[in-house]
């Protein structure tokens, strides 16, 4: 059992004196305007259901006027769009009774 502990463990060590720190990309980055949000959580959402995420096959949205006239939104959006694209690829969600890929 203590084997079993081993690797996660200095995995985690690793990452904590890396100075890296865990981030969900789902929840937009901090210190940013309303309108980035907005568009990082459209962007997300439309990510995830490009990479092919189980249950967000018609998730995507994107709010054309807001993308076109608002440089933040568009900001967020492609921000949002690529972590959470990126995301799928490294670590693929299953739903119950769904497929694995």
């Amino acid at each position: 059992m203590r084997k079993c502990l081993t690797i996660p463990l200095a995995a985690l060590a690793f990452v904590a004196t890396s100075g890296e720190t865990l981030v969900n990309p789902q929840v937009p980055p901090p210190g940013h305007s309303p309108a980035f949000k907005d568009g990082y959580v459209d962007g997300c959402l439309t990510g995830f259901q490009d990479a092919g995420r189980d249950g967000y096959q018609s998730a995507g949205r994107k709010d054309e006027k807001r993308y076109l006239g608002d440089k933040d939104y568009a900001a967020g959006f492609a921000q949002g769009d690529h972590a959470c694209y990126e995301e799928e690829l490294r670590t693929p969600k299953i739903i119950m009774g769904g497929r694995h890929r």
